[in-house]
């Protein structure tokens, strides 16, 4: 699909349009200097109806989530000033829920026949379903090395309380044969149960998950 989508970025607009106009997969948008999008394929108005239509010009930033619009406006600029070059970004729309989705775009300035840039020819995708995998990820994650931080506080301190309290009454329980053995045998038992523990406890793989 990549490469296909390479080749898209690189027709004419008119001809983006013969091949993009019912797709299924692909948003094709035209932004015109003004901001405003005076081209929007079908796929785009259905997955953003609630702000646009093919009757009316709206503002391109109209479904911009807005932390995006620094990101969008730059990459505007960049077409601009170098319309022989291609430039990407993720942006989230907005869903008219109160969500968003979260989209792929390649943007490139549009020139006319008179070599007068008449505005930017944007081609992007939905990877929502992507995002939202890495983004599930990272909570597993954080949520794991919570656990294992729990496991090593609230279990393993008490289980050392312990043996250092048994190591105290070995020492005190040296001329008393029948309280060093049971300090001993409590000694050990805290060693056993602190191995069990080892087979079973949850790792922080927060380092591990770092280095992948």
């Amino acid at each position: 699909m990549l490469y296909i989508f390479m080749d898209f970025i690189n027709l004419s607009y008119e001809k983006a349009v013969q091949l993009l106009a019912d797709s299924t997969n692909f948003y094709l948008v035209k932004v015109d200097s003004s901001a405003n999008y005076v081209y929007m394929n079908d796929h785009f108005i259905s997955r953003h109806c609630s702000f646009y239509n093919h009757t009316e010009v709206r503002s391109a930033a109209l479904a911009l989530h807005p932390d995006d619009y620094d990101l969008s406006y730059v990459t505007y600029k960049k077409c601009v000033e170098q319309p022989d070059k291609t430039f990407n970004a993720t942006l989230r729309k907005l869903d008219g829920k109160g969500g968003y989705i979260i989209t792929y775009w390649e943007y490139k300035a549009n020139v006319d026949a008179n070599g007068i840039i008449d505005g930017v020819v944007g081609i992007g995708y939905d990877i929502t379903a992507f995002e939202s995998r890495a983004e599930h990820v990272r909570f597993l994650t954080h949520t794991l090395s919570n656990l294992a931080q729990q496991q090593s506080h609230d279990v393993r301190r008490p289980l050392a309380n312990i043996m250092g309290l048994a190591e105290v009454l070995t020492i005190l329980g040296e001329e008393d044969e029948q309280v060093r053995t049971i300090a001993d045998k409590l000694v050990q038992s805290c060693i056993d149960l602190d191995k069990e523990f080892e087979l079973f406890l949850i790792r922080d793989i927060s380092e591990k998950a770092k280095s992948t």
